[in-house]
């Protein structure tokens, strides 16, 4: 890596790092997002509804008051509801979930920090590189830091790192162990334990999907099909689950979008999101019925410039296509801006570039880098300035778009 890039990443992660530095310690509300899932399989084991609001501050309380525990804030609307599939909680009440929760979230905090090193330790096994442009583990990791929301992310106990580790271990299993049973079946499982976090499984499924290895995918739907049954065995009513469940994400897509809300980008945490249909509905408010259409055609447009350059001859670099379905889906699905993590094969892949488009990607991604949100805030959050907020977004688009024009063969070792 250019030592200029090296240094203003670590410069930057620095920065990140010492939010940790300017926070009280976490006590047991700060690592809200691990909270929601320690909640929704205790209420789910006890043959209640997660996915009912009530339901889950109930089961928080019952865990605060057996645990005395304190607590001053509460699981679910209007910012954190349990929104994982079934299959996800009965993961969660499999593992750490029998651990009491004082004890449980350290640990998680321990498992996150763990599943980030990993991720950049497994995605130099993932890919191939060549002498003249490697990356070694340790620039990945700096790389992710610099990212502006992993540091947040990690605070507040995000799934999202153990998903991806357990994502790129699947991949690396199959490409070490590859045409060997044993291997495909540790990878399969792997991956179905990875689609507790379902929303990034699909450049995970599609890297097997393109590689055509479909054991590992076979696999990886009979875990989940396993810890799906656990799941509805211990719901009391499991047939209620999945209404319950529409209801409770018609809630949260209706508070989503809120132009009457002067501070909507705020409080409803679209200076978060990362799919094209946030810009989209700022640029056009009531325009959510476009949303789906639009991410089709994105995703149509890009599949079909894929095979063209499939059927021109070389094939494609497996990491190349992973980059290219990754970013479709931080685009097109919900998903907030610490899930950009997903990109960090980026380092390679801006390693081949010639230096002007290395200097392009480097300010495409310049939003997911620097605070701009906070810049925007510190200057009075005037109505001039709320672009800023939808920037995430429109620089991944940049960054697909780029992808699709210099495409990666698999002649080249790089990607």
């Amino acid at each position: 890596m250019p030592r200029f890039l090296l240094l203003f990443l670590a410069l930057v992660a620095l920065f990140n790092l010492s939010r940790v530095l300017r926070e009280p310690r976490p006590d047991a509300d700060r690592p809200m997002d691990f909270r929601t899932c320690y909640v929704g399989q205790a209420v789910l084991r006890q043959g209640q509804n997660p996915y009912d609001d009530a339901t889950l501050k109930t089961g928080w309380q019952r865990i605060v008051q057996h645990e005395h525990l304190r607590s001053r804030t509460q699981p679910g609307l209007p910012n954190l509801p349990f929104l994982y599939p079934p299959w996800a909680a009965a993961l969660f009440g499999l593992t750490v979930g029998r651990m009491p929760y004082a004890l449980a979230w350290p640990l998680w905090y321990g498992l996150a920090l763990l599943s980030l090193g990993l991720l950049g330790w497994l995605w130099t096994k993932v890919l191939p590189q060549e002498k003249a442009l490697s990356v070694p583990w340790w620039q990945f990791l700096v790389a992710a830091l610099a990212l502006k929301g992993t540091v947040p992310a990690l605070l507040t106990g995000q799934p999202t790192f153990a998903a991806l580790a357990l994502g790129v271990g699947a991949l690396a299993v199959s490409r070490r162990f590859e045409g060997r049973l044993g291997g495909q079946l540790l990878a399969g499982l792997l991956l179905g334990l990875a689609a507790f976090k379902v929303t990034l499984l699909l450049p995970f499924a599609a890297w097997f999907i393109w590689k055509k290895q479909w054991l590992p995918l076979a696999v990886a739907a009979t875990v989940v099909a396993l810890l799906s049954a656990v799941a509805w065995a211990w719901a009391e009513f499991p047939q209620e689950l999945l209404p319950t469940y529409q209801h409770l994400l018609a809630q949260v897509r209706t508070q989503s979008f809120n132009p009457a809300d002067p501070d909507y980008p705020l409080t409803q945490g679209m200076t978060l999101r990362l799919e094209l249909g946030n810009v989209l509905e700022w640029l056009r408010p009531g325009s959510s019925a476009w949303h789906a259409p639009s991410h089709a055609a994105l995703w149509l447009a890009a599949g079909g410039r894929l095979l063209r350059l499939r059927r021109a001859g070389q094939p494609l670099a497996d990491g190349y296509v992973f980059l290219v379905i990754g970013t479709l889906t931080l685009l097109t699905t919900y998903h907030l801006y610490y899930d950009a993590v997903l990109l960090l094969p980026l380092l390679i892949y801006g390693l081949r570039l010639p230096q002007r488009r290395q200097w392009l990607l480097l300010a495409l991604l310049l939003p997911l880098l620097l605070p701009l949100n906070g810049i925007a805030l510190a200057l009075g959050n005037p109505a001039a300035l709320h672009g800023l907020y939808f920037l995430m977004p429109l620089s991944l688009l940049g960054v697909l778009l780029l992808l699709l024009a210099r495409p990666v063969r698999r002649e080249s070792a790089v990607i």
